[in-house]
């Protein structure tokens, strides 16, 4: 797993990850991957599960409206065979969750293909509950948004054992 976290402030989003991939017995695996890449129009964070991000990456022509988004990723990862089937018989993401910054709004689709738009802050992946609490308790100080990332992802390398630096930080727009 892995911690993302996006704070959107102005007519900014700010994305940051650390940088470790592990595996489900806990195993760290140091990797090239980026959890964090631009795609067109958009700056995209993920976590979890690394094929679905991999083939969404710059080979691929996202939509040109974020609405489309969800849509979009069915049809790419139904041809790449990301997809999967819950208990429930709903179709799921194999278990990704991602980021998305777009003209300057910030928006999360979870493994059920539902988009939310983010109004300030949220951090995604197994260290997100600590993540969380940090940005919590930076949003009322004065910390740029460099920062308030940079003490929310080393909360979560601190507490989760999953998560590991270094961390990449990025802004939409550039």
């Amino acid at each position: 797993m892995s911690c993302i976290v996006g704070i959107v402030e102005g007519k900014k989003v700010w994305m940051g990850a650390e940088s470790c991939a592990s595996t489900g017995d806990g195993e760290r695996v140091y990797t090239k991957l980026k959890k964090i890449f631009k795609n067109g129009p958009y700056l995209i964070g993920f976590v979890g599960n690394v094929r679905p991000g991999q083939v969404i990456m710059p080979n691929w022509k996202p939509p040109k409206d974020i609405k489309d988004f969800p849509d979009a990723l069915i049809e790419r990862f139904t041809e790449k065979g990301c997809i999967g089937v819950d208990s429930e018989d709903q179709t799921t993401i194999q278990g990704t969750n991602f980021l998305i910054a777009f003209k300057n709004k910030l928006y999360g689709i979870l493994i059920d293909f539902q988009m939310n738009e983010i109004d300030t802050y949220v951090a995604i992946g197994s260290g997100s509950d600590f993540a969380t609490g940090s940005l919590h308790t930076t949003n009322s100080m004065k910390f740029s948004p460099e920062k308030r990332i940079k003490l929310a992802l080393e909360a979560a390398v601190y507490h989760n054992i999953t998560c590991e630096g270094p961390f990449i930080i990025k802004t939409q727009p550039a």
